[in-house]
Order: structure tokens, then C-alpha cells, then sequence
């Protein structure tokens, strides 16, 4: 089947499900056919016999599949059409025979072929009996019987052409969307995708659509970092390189090499951040993940940081909640808030851990609205001018981790609340 085309399927199969479909129903209504032709037969057997007795006189005689005898005092006195019983009978024996035989109708099967009859008594010598062969239900059968044919044939075709015309519109759409996701490469992602409809052939065109935006806005904002990367690491190798060359050149100092020492800090710290941005792309084995107790994991970057600045008072509320995943991960993203939430605090920063809900609070100036929506954004410049992959690093982690991540600014201040989903 791969090899035919996507209409010839559809016909193939239309065509299959009809005519097992029209089997099924014409074996069905030919038995339910079978018994109403024969009650139609003794239906109009009865009327013509009905017909007979109201025109003793004068009897029609324009019935080509029924006929009859008239019996006046043991007499045949009129008939009509006595060769449908094949010499079967005279009429002198059909009426000795039927007078004899209770009540008003007899069929009987002589030579394979049925016969039908039916009885008006008027005295023990006197009745009409009509009669009738197989002849009107093979006519009334052949008639049925052509125009199932010409409505089974009418079927299959009209089907198969309304199923051609549908499937070729269906082919063409997703040879379109064949054809512009093509180019979707050539044309840098920029050309947005058609969607017309409202069916899963236009939900697939939605989809490759987001895909596309995706695609699109993952190339912006790798391109934006590589040029803020770029510039990042630009100034500290810049001034290394200018005071190597006054120290060699004389210029400077040999003391001043703490300037270099400090701008290759600054460039180390830097490059781990790039590796800590993409370390999580290599943790794939989940055997890694253990259950982390954060208090400790807390408790130990406070340690190491509160010394930086005097003037900041550390609050901290913990119970032994655990996260499950990797505690070097944990450490980078709590420190990387914590260093953050340092940069822009006043007085305090105050952490809470309650029923593995973490919050971390800091009383300095609220986040503008122009930023908080991008504060995860690696390289993303803040409302201070800064940027970097701190904050790029913790949305990561807490997206691997399956915690919610979340930034909002409350009276006096600003709290990052982080909690696993649901």
C-alpha cells in the first residue's frame, strides 16, 4: 500500500467496505424480500379473486399472470388463462380436486414449481378459483432485482467519485504544507505557514506552525547570546591583553598582574556558567537523581556568601523538605538566586522552606514589568544595565527537575518561589 498513491487508497478501500457492505445488506433484504413478495403475491391473488366475484357476468381477462374457472352446478361455464398450470390440471380435475379441500387456498409444488390457488364456495356446486404461478414473483423479483443493481452501481461510482474529489483536495492541502515546510530551511524559518480549515490536516499545519515560531525564536536568542557572550567575554580579555603588553612593554607594574588575575577570575566564572547552562542536556540517566535535603544544601551557600556584605542580614526558616534530582544542580541554581538577590537587597534576604515550597525574599527595589517577564532570558540586560546566565541557569534547572519556577514582585520587595508541579 505504500507504494500507491493516497486517492487510489481511499478508492480501494470505499470500494472494499461497499461491497461487503451491499453483500451483507442484499442477502439481508432478500430474505426479508423473499417473505413480503409472497405475501404480496397472495395480496394481489386475493384482490383478483375479489375482482372475479364482483364480475361473474363479465370476469376481466387482462391479467397476464393470473387466471381462473367459473363452477356453476358442477359445471365450468368460463375460464381464463388455464395454460399458467402447464397441463398440469384439466378444469373438470382442478375443481374435483379443490372442492374437496378445506378452506379458501392451497399451494401446492408440482415439477419443482410452485402453485397458488384461492376458493370462493358459493353451494356445494358452484365456486371460482383463481390461480396463479411463480411468474408474477420472478417478475416482481427481476424488477427488484434491477434496480438494486442500478442503485448499487450508482453507489460504488458516486462514492468513488466523491471520495476522488475529497481525497484530492485532502492531498493537495498536505502537499502544500509538504512543500512549505521544504522551504521552511531555505527561507530561514521567516515564512509563516498557511492554515485554512478547522480538521486535523489544519491542526498539523498549527503545529509544524508553533514549531516553526519555535525554531524561529530559538535561532533569535541563539544568535542574541552568541553576540552577548561575544561582548561579555570581550572586555576582560581585553584589558588582560592591555596590561600583559604594559608590563611586558614596561609601562606598568608587575603588581598590577592582579588586574589580569582578576579579569581571568572574571572569565572563569563565566565559562562555567556557559557549561553550567548546558550541563543539563547531559544528564540523561535519571539513576543520577537522589532525594536532596535543601536545608543542608541552603544552609551552606548562606555560609559561604553572607560575608560578602555586611549590611545584608540573612533570615532562614527551613524544614527538611527534599527535592529529587542532582544536589550539584540544586547548589548552582540556589547559589546563582542568592548571589542575585545580594546584587539588589538592602537590608535582608529572607528564605523560607515549608512542605517543599522554597521562597527567597529580598527587600530591594521591585523588578520593572519591562523585565520580569524576562529575567530568565539568558544575556537577557536588566533593569540595572546587567545580564548574564545566573537567573538562565535556575529556570533551566527547576524546568529539568519538574519544579515551578516563579518571580513576582510584593510589598517591599521581591520573592522567587520555587515548588514542584503538580
Amino acid at each position: 500500500m505504500k507504494e500507491i498513491k493516497l486517492t487510489t487508497q481511499l478508492n480501494l478501500i470505499f470500494t472494499i467496505v461497499t461491497l461487503l457492505t451491499s453483500l451483507v445488506f442484499i442477502i439481508a433484504l432478500n430474505r426479508a424480500f423473499s417473505s413480503f413478495r409472497e405475501e404480496q403475491n397472495a395480496f394481489q391473488l386475493n384482490s383478483y379473486l375479489q375482482e372475479i366475484e364482483l364480475n361473474l357476468s363479465n370476469p376481466p381477462t387482462t391479467n397476464e399472470y393470473n387466471g381462473y374457472i367459473i363452477v356453476e352446478n358442477g359445471q365450468v361455464v368460463r375460464m381464463y388463462n388455464f395454460e399458467i398450470l402447464n397441463n398440469n390440471y384439466t378444469p373438470s380435475t382442478l375443481y374435483n380436486k379443490l372442492r374437496v379441500v378445506p378452506g379458501t387456498s392451497l399451494e401446492e409444488n408440482i415439477n419443482g414449481e410452485n402453485y397458488y390457488y384461492r376458493m370462493s364456495r358459493r353451494s356445494s356446486n358452484s365456486m371460482t378459483i383463481v390461480f396463479t404461478s411463480e411468474d408474477y414473483l420472478q417478475s416482481f423479483g427481476n424488477s427488484f432485482s434491477l434496480l438494486m443493481r442500478i442503485s448499487f452501481i450508482a453507489l460504488v461510482l458516486l462514492g468513488n467519485l466523491i471520495i476522488l474529489m475529497w481525497s484530492r483536495i485532502t492531498v493537495d492541502r498536505v502537499r502544500r504544507i509538504q512543500s512549505e515546510v521544504a522551504l521552511l530551511s531555505k527561507n530561514n524559518y521567516q515564512v509563516p505557514i498557511d492554515i485554512d480549515g478547522n480538521d486535523e490536516i489544519s491542526e498539523l499545519a498549527r503545529t509544524i506552525e508553533r514549531m516553526r515560531q519555535e525554531i524561529q525564536h530559538s535561532e533569535k536568542t541563539k544568535q542574541e547570546m552568541l553576540q552577548n557572550i561575544s561582548h561579555d567575554f570581550k572586555t576582560p580579555i581585553a584589558v588582560i591583553q592591555s596590561y600583559a603588553e604594559a608590563i611586558g612593554d614596561g609601562i606598568s607594574d608587575i603588581s598590577e598582574a592582579d588586574v589580569i588575575v582578576r579579569q581571568a577570575d572574571i572569565l572563569n566564572q563565566k565559562v562555567k556558567q556557559l557549561l553550567e547552562l548546558n550541563k543539563l542536556e547531559y544528564l540523561k540517566d535519571q539513576n543520577e537523581f537522589e532525594d536532596v535535603v535543601i536545608k543542608d544544601i541552603i544552609i551552606n551557600i548562606v555560609n559561604n556568601q553572607k560575608y560578602r556584605s555586611t549590611h545584608i542580614e540573612f533570615k532562614l526558616d527551613l524544614d527538611d523538605s527534599t527535592y529529587f534530582g542532582v544536589k550539584e544542580n540544586f547548589y548552582t541554581a540556589f547559589n546563582n538566586i542568592i548571589d542575585n538577590a545580594m546584587r539588589y537587597a538592602q537590608t535582608e534576604i529572607v528564605i523560607t522552606l515549608e512542605n517543599k515550597k522554597l521562597t527567597f525574599y529580598n527587600d530591594g527595589e521591585p523588578i520593572s514589568e519591562r523585565f520580569i517577564n524576562q529575567i530568565f532570558k539568558p544575556y537577557e540586560k536588566g533593569q540595572k544595565g546587567q545580564f548574564g546566565l545566573g537567573m538562565s541557569i535556575v529556570q533551566k534547572t527547576c524546568a529539568y527537575f519538574n519544579l515551578q519556577l516563579k518571580v513576582e514582585n510584593i510589598d517591599k520587595g521581591v520573592m522567587i518561589t520555587i515548588e514542584p508541579l503538580l
